[in-house]
C-alpha cells in the first residue's frame, strides 16, 4: 500500500508539470501535434506495438497485453527532441524536452492484470511570421503564435483465456491550448498593431478496446495477432476569444483596449476513432520481430462544429529486437536486449493541396537491472531520426533528432505467507 500511494502522488506532481516542447507550425491545427503512446522498449522499435507483450513492461498501446504481465511494473519515461525547421529561404533551430510517460500494472489474479497511468496526448508550440503587401494601403507583418498541451490519464484491465486476451482502456482527456495571432502595419499611417487572442480548454472521456492472440509454435517460437480500436471522442470545450486593437501616434506613446470578447463559449470538439493492426513474431525472449499498421479518418474531426485541414491518415511501422544471451552470467553486454526499426505515416494535415508525411528511423536498447531475486527491472533507452513535411507548396520541412530514456521497475505484490 505504502508504494502504491507513493506512485499515486508522483503521479499526481507530474500531472501538474508543464512540459518544455519545441517549435512546430504544424502544431497550430486542432488541437496540436498527436503524441506517441508507446513505450520507450517499443519506440527503438520502430514503435511497433501493437502486437507487443511482456511480462513484465507495460504496454498502453494495447490493453490486452496487460493480461502477460508477471510482476508489479512502474515505468516513467523521459524525451528530448531536436528539430530543425527549413523553408526555402530560412531556417530555425528548436527542441524540447519533458515527460514522456508515467504509469503503473500489476496482476490482480491468473492472466488477469489491471494499469493506470498518465501519457501525453497532443501538444501546441508555434511562432511564425508572415510578411505581406496590402496594395494602396501598407506592408502587413502577421505573428501567430501558440502554445499549450493536453494529456490523458487512464485505467484498464485485461484478462487472458487459452491465449486470447481482451482488454481496454477507459481514459480521462484534459488540458488547454492556445492560438494567437498579431497584426501590425509597418508605415507611418496611424494603424497600429490589432491581435485575437484565443484559449480552448477541453475535457472527456476516451475508450481503448484491443485484443491479442498468442499462438505457441516449435519450441520457445510464438506468433501475436493483435487488433486495437479507439472511439470517437467527443470533447467538452470552453472557448475564451478576445480582442485588442491600439491606434493614436507610435511617437506620442500606444494606447491599447480591448475592443471585444467572448466569454466561456461551450462547444464539442470530435476526435475521431481509429483502428490498428499487428503482427509479431519472436523466439522466447531471444528475438523477436513485427509490424504494425494504424489508420484514421481524421476529416471527421471538428471543433466548435467547424472542420479543419484533416484528411485520413495512416501509419505503417516495423522492427525488432534482439538479445544475444539471456542466460550470460558474466558478460552484461550479452544480456542487453538491442532493438531497430522504422516508420512511414501519412500525416492527417492537408495544406495547400499536400497531405504531410514523416519517416523516421529507430534504434534502442534495454539494459537489465537485478536487484533482488522478487525484484529486477530495466533502463530502456531510444534515438530516432526523422523528417516531417516538405519544402514543396510553401510548406516547412521539419528534421528531428529525438532521444528517450526510461526506467522500468518490477517486484512481486501479494506473495501469500507460507509461515505465520
Amino acid at each position: 500500500m505504502y508504494k502504491f500511494n507513493l506512485l499515486s502522488a508522483v503521479l499526481f506532481l507530474l500531472s501538474t508539470q508543464l512540459f518544455a516542447q519545441e517549435n512546430s507550425p504544424y502544431s497550430r491545427y486542432g488541437i496540436g501535434l498527436l503524441q506517441s503512446s508507446e513505450n520507450i522498449s517499443n519506440r527503438g522499435m520502430g514503435g511497433t506495438s501493437i502486437a507487443d507483450r511482456s511480462n513484465v513492461l507495460i504496454n498502453p498501446s494495447n490493453p490486452a497485453s496487460y493480461s502477460a504481465l508477471k510482476l508489479t511494473s512502474y515505468q516513467l519515461g523521459l524525451t528530448g527532441s531536436s528539430f530543425n525547421i527549413r523553408s526555402t529561404t530560412s531556417s530555425n533551430r528548436t527542441g524540447g524536452f519533458g515527460l514522456s510517460y508515467v504509469n503503473l500494472a500489476f496482476p490482480i489474479a491468473k492472466r488477469t492484470a489491471v494499469s493506470f497511468g498518465l501519457l501525453p496526448y497532443s501538444r501546441v508550440k508555434y511562432n511564425l511570421r508572415q510578411e505581406t503587401n496590402l496594395p494602396g494601403i501598407s506592408d502587413v507583418v502577421y505573428d501567430y503564435f501558440g502554445g499549450g498541451s493536453i494529456q490523458r490519464v487512464y485505467v484498464g484491465a485485461a484478462h487472458e483465456y487459452k491465449g486470447l486476451s481482451i482488454g481496454f482502456n477507459a481514459g480521462y482527456i484534459f488540458g488547454n491550448y492556445q492560438n494567437n495571432v498579431s497584426e501590425a502595419f509597418t508605415d507611418s499611417l496611424n494603424i497600429l498593431n490589432s491581435d485575437i487572442l484565443r484559449r480552448t480548454i477541453v475535457g472527456g472521456l476516451n475508450f481503448d478496446f484491443g485484443a491479442s492472440y498468442h499462438l505457441k509454435l516449435k519450441k520457445e517460437r510464438y506468433l501475436n495477432l493483435a487488433a486495437t480500436l479507439t472511439n470517437q471522442s467527443n470533447l467538452n470545450a470552453t472557448s475564451d476569444r478576445y480582442w485588442y486593437s491600439a491606434i493614436g501616434d507610435i511617437n506620442s506613446g500606444l494606447y491599447s483596449y480591448k475592443v471585444d470578447s467572448l466569454v466561456d463559449q461551450k462547444g464539442t470538439i470530435v476526435l475521431p476513432s481509429k483502428v490498428g493492426f499487428g503482427l509479431q513474431y519472436g523466439n522466447g525472449d531471444f528475438w523477436k520481430v513485427g509490424i504494425d499498421y494504424r489508420s484514421s479518418d481524421w476529416s471527421k474531426y471538428s471543433s466548435f462544429n467547424q472542420a479543419d485541414s484533416f484528411a485520413s491518415a495512416s501509419s505503417i511501422r516495423v522492427g525488432g529486437e534482439f538479445t544475444p544471451d539471456v542466460n550470460a552470467k558474466f558478460n552484461v553486454w550479452k544480456t542487453v536486449a538491442y532493438r531497430i526499426g522504422g516508420y512511414y505515416t501519412t500525416e492527417p494535415l492537408m495544406l495547400n493541396g499536400t497531405q504531410l508525411n514523416t519517416t523516421g528511423v529507430t534504434v534502442g536498447l534495454g539494459y537489465p537491472i537485478r536487484r533482488t531475486l522478487l525484484s529486477i527491472g530495466q533502463v530502456n533507452a531510444s534515438f530516432e531520426v526523422g523528417k516531417r513535411g516538405t519544402l514543396d507548396a510553401g510548406l516547412v520541412q521539419e528534421n528531428y533528432s529525438r532521444f528517450s530514456i526510461g526506467v522500468t521497475l518490477n517486484d512481486r505484490w501479494f506473495l501469500k505467507r507460507r509461515y505465520d
